[in-house]
């Protein structure tokens, strides 16, 4: 293996002679980071730069060489050709905090690895594991935290950042193999197959979205500062006093587990057992008996906790007013996304006003409408459902009606809700035992097992087409025990349940469409001051100058319209688009 170890800015132009006609170069990075636990985007620094062919590794040494010269080849070389790497985002959020560099055109074997295991939650996708599994090598990672500060590195430092390289080598090659076997029902025709040759559209979309995932988290959210120090401020005030006084009044420990069983079970309170035997004082199980005072008390202060938690959660990664999150792209076996330090994806509704546009910049709070009700249908090709929102019909008003026999517009709000819980769980195939609890848990409403039994019926004998997509995919799981499904846009998903498979390729069509329209969106900015700053499944929070209100909101619609008609060709789409000062609609 020849490494070329480049220490001088004149040897840049030798290197840059020997890359100029390669489509792509393999690429990886060492930084000395201070602490792994809190890696710092901003102040942790890039040490080496690895950069590879087929041919060649060369390895820049970024504190030997002159930081303006580098940041020009970088931007040379890393902005105008293809750019593979594993665990991208960890590269190219550096890249950027420290050079001002941001390629265009990826493939993240990481990611490669993650589509190709089909929500196989066993596989490991490290560089390593994937080193072992494709190549029937080993790498030695043991020098990943070695101190990259020193000012001369040794030669086994050196060595084990080009060996990284010629992992990735051979990685890559394999995985294209593998992605170009799996037939999809759509072709990418895009900078990923042009510079890759990738043909697969799921791993398109992903490589696409990932730098714009990247500019997302280093972008960070506003957050008005001072009222979130007033929020945890009067919600430990609130707490405390919660918590002593139910401690005073009953002699029990409200955040003691074992305590709250043995109180409520000694009130007669009639709590579930866990698989392991226990039983289980969790809120949903609470709910029935809130009209009693030591109930409604306990829901309170865990509610409040929970709140504070969330509220110094919160604060933790505040950074120049704005909480800087991490998203994992593919969190979850369907492709939707997950977030964490902090997590940005579950902030209840009470507590979203906190976040707040700057002065002269506004929020663009962006939802797509009864999307995964929307994918059902035009998955199934469910006719009466396609119809009800051809002709614009709110689905759960119909659903309401079918189900209790009233007219449409007779529906109330408490039939609609009712309806709402029937339809996200029964396209999702729950049991009327199972619809029972959902609905009481999610929805807040009460239904006995026979109405749920007769909802049930009702519900399956209007929307045919669910009925029989179900029963097919309930005979092969017993014949085969598993099934292949995939998504609108071609995501392969295996599922080993029929809950499983029936949910994974609607809600995985919903994760790229998602991401289809973020990478649509922002590839139209063009000079735009606006920015996606979280996503949420179905929603798109954009921060723009108010300059720029109408016209990001035209180029957002047009997003959001374009992915959705690529994806839903018999279902119209639809979205909701709002203005607001902070993330709480106005």
């Amino acid at each position: 293996m020849k490494v070329d170890y480049i220490t001088q800015s004149e040897k840049l132009e030798e290197v840059l002679e020997k890359l100029k006609d390669k489509p792509y170069v393999f690429l990886d990075t060492e930084v000395a980071v201070k602490d792994f636990e809190k890696i710092d985007y901003f102040k942790d620094k890039i040490r080496l730069i690895q950069l590879g062919t087929y041919d060649d590794i060369f390895v820049l040494d970024a504190y030997k060489i002159e930081k303006d010269k580098l940041e020009k080849f970088l931007k040379e070389v890393l902005e105008n050709k293809g750019v593979i790497g594993h665990n991208l985002k960890f590269d190219l959020k550096f890249l950027a905090t420290n050079f001002g560099v941001y390629p265009k055109v990826v493939f993240d074997t990481y990611i490669a690895s993650k589509i190709l295991s089909k929500g196989d939650n066993s596989q490991k996708h490290s560089l390593s594991a994937l080193t072992t599994r494709l190549t029937n090598q080993e790498i030695d990672k043991s020098y990943q935290t070695s101190p990259w500060w020193i000012e001369n590195l040794t030669k086994e430092q050196i060595d084990y950042a080009a060996k990284d390289i010629d992992a990735l080598r051979n990685i890559y090659k394999e995985q294209v193999l593998q992605i170009n076997q799996e037939e999809a029902p759509l072709k990418s025709s895009g900078e990923t197959y042009k510079v890759f040759g990738v043909k697969n559209p799921v791993v398109a979309l992903e490589m696409a979205f990932l730098p714009y995932l990247v500019k997302m988290e280093l972008s960070g959210i506003p957050i008005n500062q001072e009222k979130l120090n007033t929020l945890i401020k009067e919600s430990k005030s609130k707490f405390q006093n919660l918590y002593i006084d139910f401690k005073r009044k009953y002699g029990v420990d409200p955040m003691s587990p074992q305590q709250v069983v043995n109180f409520l079970t000694k009130r007669g309170i009639k709590l579930p057992k866990t698989e392991k035997g226990s039983f289980s004082s969790q809120d949903i199980y609470l709910k029935d008996y809130e009209d009693r005072e030591e109930v409604r008390l306990l829901l309170q202060i865990r509610y409040e906790k929970k709140n504070l938690d969330k509220l110094e959660e919160l604060k933790i990664y505040i950074k120049d007013g704005r909480v800087y999150g991490e998203f994992k792209q593919i969190g979850a076996s369907t492709g939707r996304m997950s977030s964490y330090k902090p997590n940005l994806q579950n902030i209840p509704r009470s507590l979203k006003h906190i976040f707040q546009a700057p002065a002269g910049y506004k929020f663009i709070i962006a939802d797509y409408s009864q999307i995964e009700l929307r994918i059902a249908a035009e998955y199934t090709k469910d006719e009466n459902m396609i119809k009800a929102f051809k002709e614009g019909k709110d689905l759960h008003k119909l659903t309401a009606s079918i189900i209790t026999g009233k007219n449409y517009d007779d529906i109330t709000k408490e039939e609609r809700n009712l309806a709402k819980a029937i339809n996200f769980g029964l396209i999702y195939g729950i049991s009327p035992k199972s619809l029972v609890e959902y609905a009481k848990n999610n929805y807040g409403v009460s239904i006995t097992l026979q109405e749920a039994k007769i909802f049930h019926e009702n519900f399956f004998r209007y929307y045919s087409a669910f009925k029989e997509w179900h029963e097919k995919t309930k005979e092969y799981l017993e014949k085969r025990k598993f099934i292949e499904q995939q998504t609108l846009l071609g995501r392969k998903l295996i599922a080993y349940k029929f809950t499983d498979a029936v949910n994974y390729p609607i809600q995985g069509s919903g994760s790229d469409l998602l991401k289809m329209a973020v990478v649509l969106f922002n590839r139209s900015l063009d000079d735009l001051d606006a920015k996606v700053v979280n996503l949420i499944h179905d929603e798109i929070l954009v921060e723009v100058a108010e300059k720029d209100l109408e016209k990001t909101k035209e180029v957002l619609s047009q997003a959001m319209e374009r992915a959705g008609r690529y994806l839903l060709k018999e279902v119209p789409v639809a979205f909701e688009i709002n203005v607001s000062q902070t993330w709480n609609k106005d």
